[in-house]
């Protein structure tokens, strides 16, 4: 029996960053990275989202994390949880598959 070979995505959150603007940059849309970001302790508001992307009249909260091993945090999950009990989503993406389909309509919120 042959054996695959499990490939993990060691890429930086960054990296998934990066390539998601190139997708903004290809497909329309504005993508609003917040400027809190790895700002710990400094007054910023904890466990607001990465990133806001602003597209066809519509806002999404999205949370980055690295591909693997990218886990939330538990201010991270309850504001999450905040925001889902008053119908806002927010959307946690690891790699640009997933926000080409937050961007098509078909990743379903956290």
């Amino acid at each position: 029996m042959a054996r695959h070979k499990v490939v993990h995505d060691e890429r930086l959150e960054a990296e998934v960053i990066a390539g998601c603007k190139e997708l903004v940059r290809d497909f329309g849309g504005y993508l609003e990275l917040v400027g809190q970001r790895k700002a710990k302790g400094s007054g910023s508001t904890v466990g607001f989202p990465d990133a806001v992307l602003y597209r066809k009249g519509h806002a999404y909260f999205i949370e980055f994390k690295r591909p693997h091993g990218g886990v939330l945090s538990r201010d991270q999950e309850l504001a999450i949880e905040c925001r889902a009990a008053e119908g806002v989503p927010t959307y946690v993406v690891s790699n640009e598959q997933e926000f080409a389909d937050l961007m098509g309509g078909r990743l379903k919120p956290a």
